[in-house]
């Protein structure tokens, strides 16, 4: 100790500055050197998880976008199938309707022929049944006499009946 008078060292000086510095030091570790390691552990800790929320995020994202493109070509399927659909249903329905149509004039066309054959035959008959009244009225006029008997009228309507 004599040594450290001599080159100007005070040792109770000397010790009480160690026994300051080693409370300082205590103080120190435990309320600033301690929570600032702590706090400094959490914010490395909230930077990792940051990191890996940011990575699964991404992961999550890259994973809907790979569904969305999924999605979005099933849907293009599907709207192309239902437009083929239609068009084949769309051209059905034509097929029956010109079908059905083509039916319905043939039908007509039909009718409208039994119509007037039906009519042509009606002025047959009438125009018999005319001319057997105009032979008889010439009969009765070139013979004179009315020819009252039915069996006269019926032998003028046979003989025009044949023509």
């Amino acid at each position: 100790m004599e040594v450290l008078a001599k080159l100007g060292v005070d040792w109770k000086l000397l010790l009480a500055q160690v026994v300051n510095f080693l409370i300082l030091l205590w103080v120190l570790r435990r309320f600033a050197y301690r929570p600032m390691l702590q706090f400094l552990d959490d914010r490395s800790k909230k930077i990792e998880a940051g990191l890996r929320d940011a990575k699964l995020a991404s992961e999550k994202l890259s994973e809907m976008e790979r569904k969305e493109r999924e999605v979005l070509e099933a849907a293009k399927k599907e709207s192309g199938a239902i437009v083929a659909r239609a068009k084949e249903s769309a051209e059905k329905m034509s097929e029956k309707i010109i079908a059905e149509s083509r039916e319905e004039a043939t039908r007509i066309l039909t009718e409208a022929r039994k119509k007037i054959e039906n009519e042509r035959e009606s002025l047959r008959t009438e125009m018999k049944q005319e001319l057997a009244g105009l032979v008889l009225l010439a009969t009765e006029k070139v013979l004179g006499e009315k020819m009252k008997d039915v069996k006269d009228e019926a032998l003028v309507r046979e003989a025009v009946g044949k023509l």
